[in-house]
């Protein structure tokens, strides 16, 4: 036979080897899920009929009883994990996961899914790899996710060269994909008898015709070609563990004629069955053992520890001279197409600039047309501006008119005179760069002795569902860090007002008045000062000009999620992966702190924002049904979703040392303040 027997000590639901592959022979596993991942380099994988180069970081799922072998690239070295997921554990709580079939980044191009899973199972390797010493419990809780997120993510039928992919129509509809399983497993189950489309649609009590549009959706094929690629499947099977007669392969196959099942092997394995069985009959686990090298001991806990990184160091030196640089801190609240009540939101304004010192409000040309019809109303907005000391940044398209522009000029400086230098700005979006109209929009500002310039326009963000949820100011700082301001030029005040959601902006408030974590994150940076520090890969160091006290702001964000924030259908599909890595793994961050020439007394404040904080408390609030909440319960719930908050006495003698640990998606600010 070729079942490859998985040995799972103690009965753990999973196990792991990490292997230098030059070649595993043909075999197959029976209650067994087996994952290959490549590490290092590339191998060549061979599923039934379908050969794949697996490159660095694609994955592919075997399934129960399916045939595979590995084979190392001639010259290329490779390192590859082999996870076994013990299926008959998990069979209580999923009767059917002997039935699922998943696709693979060799064949499906589900490069998002596959590259957040691929983060995920490195950063559990040191308990899948911890052997006589791995905690069962916790195997069989990580297999758990693993599962669920095969079975939301991957999980559909793919069968191959020469045919459709999977179309996804069936993606989130569990009770058609279970029909579609229910289907397959009676083709499985009875591939070697004359079956007709009309008996599998007897047992799901539906017509032929309903059975064959099904089987097509879900399969991308017809029902006939099913049952043939599964009699197909089967004889390749039959052809490398015994010698039977190509004639009693077909028959116990289900072909009525030689010639069919003939034609139909060739067409699936672009060779004969003789062709089949003399080129692989002695590369199979009943003939051959398995050629690798498997990483142990000393080896593979280097190996561990270099893949880990989960440990950051920072060092600062308070002796040495500060650094020039400024640390960048949002200046701007945008007002987009906003319809603005002086009642509610000067409030809001007002407190923002207090505490998080923005010294400009951004409006649009949408907002000029709002209120171009109600001269009175934009003179009382243009005032409220003007008594909250802020400049005003103004985006234009090349399409505003010059009625439009010229109206609002007039009104601006016949309430604020001439703008001083910096108090309004003007950009201008252009189509191209030699757009004609934006630079005639540009003369008639800068004849104002305003300063404009010239822009391209900027793709919307609109439309994705975790802009506004705790795992946002994670990749806020991510992209701050990498240098890219622009997601952080696109915050607004309110949701739901006017235009913000078209040109892509995210809220810091709910209409209701709620603080939105992006709220809480530019506030726990308005403690920040002004002078940057230090940075690194997770965190920003700031100092305080004329004085000692210094901030160091740390957040935990994993770069594999990027496409998830940049593309909104992909954060709709995957939005799973961020709830398995943030809450359903314990995926920390460990960050040892050191400061040398410290002294003198200090308060120690530290700010602790987790996104679990927010979907708990916020998401499922009982309140929210109200229309709306009374300024108490405003008040509750702010203060509840606020940032974890501490303080600490220090009297450091010249230097000081922290460890401090980081859940995924958290941000934490230590405020050092001199006494």
């Amino acid at each position: 036979m070729l079942y490859d027997d998985v040995e799972f000590s103690g009965g753990a639901a999973l196990k792991a080897a990490v292997l230098e592959m030059e070649a595993y022979p043909y075999h197959m596993h029976k209650d067994v899920l087996e994952i290959v991942f490549t590490l290092e380099g590339a191998v060549e994988l061979t599923v039934v009929n379908n050969v794949l180069r697996m490159e660095e970081g694609d994955i592919y799922i075997c399934s129960s009883n399916e045939l595979h072998c590995l084979q190392a690239i001639e010259e290329t070295e490779n390192l590859v994990l082999l996870l076994h997921v013990n299926l008959s554990i998990y069979k209580p709580e999923f009767p059917d996961i002997n039935t699922y079939q998943f696709a693979n980044s060799a064949i499906e191009r589900n490069r998002t899914g596959v590259q957040i899973l691929g983060s995920y199972l490195k950063k559990q390797l040191p308990r899948f790899m911890a052997g006589e010493r791995a905690d069962l419990g916790m195997l069989r809780e990580i297999g758990d996710n693993i599962l669920r997120i095969l079975i939301r993510e991957f999980q559909c039928y793919n069968l191959g060269k020469g045919y459709p992919e999977f179309n996804k129509t069936y993606r989130d509809n569990e009770v058609q994909l279970g029909r579609v399983r229910r289907i397959s497993d009676y083709i499985y189950a009875n591939y070697n008898q004359p079956i007709k489309v009309e008996d599998a649609a007897a047992t799901e009590h539906i017509s032929a015709n309903h059975l064959t549009h099904i089987m097509k959706n879900g399969t991308g094929v017809s029902f006939r070609t099913f049952l043939n690629l599964a009699r197909v499947e089967k004889s390749a099977t039959l052809l490398l563990e015994n010698e039977k007669s190509l004639q009693a392969v077909a028959y116990e196959c289900g072909f009525s004629k030689y010639k069919y099942f003939a034609a139909s092997f060739e067409k699936s394995f672009r060779m004969s069955p003789q062709q089949y069985r003399e080129k692989y009959k002695d590369r199979t686990i009943f003939r051959q053992r398995g050629r690798f090298r498997q990483l142990e001991g000393e080896e593979l806990e280097t190996w561990l520890k270099s893949l880990s990184g989960t440990r950051e160091e920072l060092f600062l030196d308070l002796s040495q001279p500060r650094r020039e640089s400024a640390f960048f801190k949002p200046g701007c609240v945008n007002l987009w197409g906003f319809r603005y009540d002086h009642v509610t939101d000067f409030p809001l304004l007002r407190d923002l600039r207090k505490k998080m010192s923005f010294e400009m409000i951004g409006i649009d040309d949408d907002f000029l047309r709002r209120y171009r019809s109600s001269p009175r109303a934009m003179s009382y907005i243009l005032t409220d501006f003007q008594a909250l000391q802020v400049g005003l940044r103004i985006h234009i398209s090349s399409r505003t008119t010059p009625q439009l522009l010229e109206d609002f000029l007039c009104r601006l400086e016949s309430l604020w005179g001439r703008p001083v230098p910096g108090m309004a700005e003007f950009f201008i979006s252009a189509a191209e760069p030699e757009d004609a109209q934006a630079r005639r929009l540009k003369r008639m500002v800068e004849r104002r002795g305003i300063a404009a310039r010239l822009v391209e326009e900027r793709p919307p963000l609109a439309g994705n569902l975790i802009y506004d949820s705790g795992y946002m100011p994670c990749f806020l700082l991510r992209s701050l860090a990498e240098g890219d301001p622009m997601y952080m030029d696109r915050i607004t005040l309110l949701e739901g007002h006017g235009a913000a959601g078209e040109k892509g902006g995210f809220s810091l408030f709910t209409e209701r008045g709620l603080k939105k974590p992006v709220y809480h994150l530019l506030s726990m940076m308005g403690k920040m000062g002004s002078r940057l520090a230090a940075q690194g890969n997770m965190y920003f160091a700031s100092q305080t000009p004329g004085g000692e006290d210094f901030q160091i702001l740390f957040y935990h964000y994993d770069k594999s999620f990027d496409p998830l924030f940049l593309d909104p259908v992909k954060a709709r599909q995957h939005i799973d992966f961020l709830d398995l890595m943030a809450r359903n793994c314990d995926n920390n961050r460990s960050v040892s702190v050191h400061v040398d020439h410290i002294q003198g007394q200090y308060v120690l404040r530290k700010y602790r924002l987790s996104p679990e904080d927010y979907v708990s408390k916020y998401k499922n609030a009982p309140f929210l049904s109200c229309e709306k909440l009374s300024e108490e319960t405003l008040r509750v719930l702010n203060a509840t979703l606020s940032p974890e908050e501490s303080l600490t006495m220090l009297e450091p003698k010249g230097r000081w040392h922290l460890e401090l640990e980081l859940r995924p998606f958290e941000v934490v600010l230590l405020s050092f303040e001199k006494l």
